[in-house]
């Protein structure tokens, strides 16, 4: 009784004055107070920050003296609908109370008389808010002396979130080309597993010389099997880089721009021609990157950086396609909701339409927008499927994603039109790898099964022309 008594007076309190307001959500004016003093008393209560985690659905760094418009609301999660509030305690306050609703007469509240105490405090307000909707708030504190006050009246509007579009505009691409390049394709060790597949992150860079490097090529073969989008591996495990990244972060920089080939050949960066290559082609160009680095241990701020670079200089990528992180990494030192604000940012200030995968192997949209199959290691996507997934592995038959020159078998035709047939039919897309080689040429036996999966896959309408 006593909750709904208290309820009842806010909600009247914020009725009477946003009638008096004439439902001005800008006006200065305050709420309640205790003792004589009124607003003296109210003035001394601490200035209130209300902020927001990473993934939150309410707006960021809001406070009483300033509003905030915009909102974009990102669902990380099918089952992250629900906003999370975050508080950060103010010395000399305390009894944190919020009143949220869809008007400044507040007739409809969404909560109320929620206790916010406590350093840091996070709550959840049940099935609240939507998307294209403005919302009005108020934040109530005692202070020292046990005084009570209100602040005004702010507001947010939120957005529609972009993530549901960018999900089916992915998984309606149908079929997409991987290429795995870089110092792997140059250094070969047997680690960690028989093929080598993994460089050491210790390599010279002088061992990377593609001297007949054609990214045109590699474009054309993606056209020719009538690919949508093509991803490159910007960053494999081993941290080399295949763009002259310049940040300050690393503790050893590793890439392109430290090798003598990047030096006699103009100084060439490799993912500008990638992505000029393929959208010339008409094709989506997107970036594979690893959070893992055996270079440069990760850190935040390097993760934070690279992926700006890659995200902000070469125009609007389809996909970032993350990997060697919940699985190795882990989310504790490169948080997801960090980057993903972050990829989510670019795209809002850029105009962008990239999307997020994380390769975690969890077959959820648990930290991932895009749900990841492996097949090599997790199988197919699964029948019954409804999440926007890709199901991704490599055209050689031993499964490896990088060249060797031992044992050239190829998946033939047949199979994998059916995977692609497959996976479109369970919601997903089907990204198949190709190596490129030494010379930086996807090798000729590639390239002619990449021609006979596009010409059959068309006459079996499969695929589009």
């Amino acid at each position: 009784m006593k909750r709904i008594f208290i309820a009842c007076y806010v909600t009247g309190c914020f009725a009477l004055l946003a009638l008096l307001s004439d439902g001005c959500s800008d006006s200065p004016f305050w709420f309640g107070s205790a003792g004589t003093s009124g607003i003296d008393t109210i003035a001394r209560l601490p200035r209130l920050e209300m902020i927001t985690t990473d993934s939150s659905l309410i707006p960021e760094l809001v406070s009483p003296e300033s509003g905030a418009t915009g909102v974009s609301l990102h669902r990380y999660d099918n089952s992250l609908n629900k906003p999370v509030l975050r508080w950060r305690s103010v010395a000399g306050a305390s009894g944190y109370r919020i009143v949220l609703a869809t008007n400044t007469r507040f007739g409809t509240l969404l909560l109320d008389e929620t206790s916010l105490d406590g350093a840091d405090t996070s709550i959840t307000i049940a099935d609240s808010l939507s998307y294209d909707t403005k919302y009005f708030w108020a934040v109530s504190a005692r202070d020292g002396d046990g005084g009570e006050g209100w602040s005004p009246i702010r507001s947010f509007n939120t957005k529609v979130d972009p993530v549901p579009q960018l999900q089916n505009s992915y998984v309606a691409q149908k079929f997409g080309m991987f290429i795995h390049f870089g110092m792997s394709t140059f250094a070969r060790y047997p680690y960690p597993d028989p093929h080598g597949e993994w460089e050491l992150g210790n390599e010279s860079p002088d061992l990377f010389h593609p001297d007949s490097l054609d990214l045109g090529q590699w474009a054309d073969v993606a056209r020719s099997a009538h690919c949508r989008y093509v991803v490159l591996t910007a960053k494999h495990h081993g941290g080399f880089c295949l763009w002259p990244s310049d940040g300050p972060w690393s503790i050893k920089p590793h890439g392109i721009a430290l090798s003598s080939w990047y030096i006699d050949n103009g100084k060439r960066d490799i993912i500008r021609e990638f992505v000029d290559s393929v959208r010339s082609r008409g094709l989506e160009p997107g970036f594979y990157y690893s959070i893992r680095d055996e270079t440069n241990p990760p850190t935040l701020a390097m993760v934070k950086g690279q992926v700006r670079e890659l995200l902000s200089n070469y125009g609007d990528i389809k996909i970032i396609w993350f990997d060697g992180w919940g699985w190795f990494t882990g989310y504790r030192p490169i948080p997801y909701d960090t980057i993903a604000d972050l990829v989510h940012r670019l795209n809002d200030s850029l105009g962008h339409h990239t999307i997020i995968s994380e390769n975690n192997h969890q077959f959820s949209l648990w930290n991932t927008e895009i749900v990841q199959y492996e097949i090599p290691i997790d199988g197919p996507p699964l029948k019954g499927n409804t999440l926007p997934s890709e199901g991704c592995e490599p055209l050689r038959g031993d499964n490896c994603w990088f060249w060797h020159p031992m044992n050239t078998t190829l998946k033939s035709t047949q199979f994998i039109l059916d995977r692609i047939a497959a996976a479109n039919a369970v919601n997903a897309t089907y990204l198949l790898d190709v190596t490129p080689d030494t010379l930086g040429l996807i090798p000729a036996d590639q390239v002619q099964a990449m021609r006979d999966i596009g010409t059959e896959g068309v006459e079996r309408g499969i695929l589009a022309p």
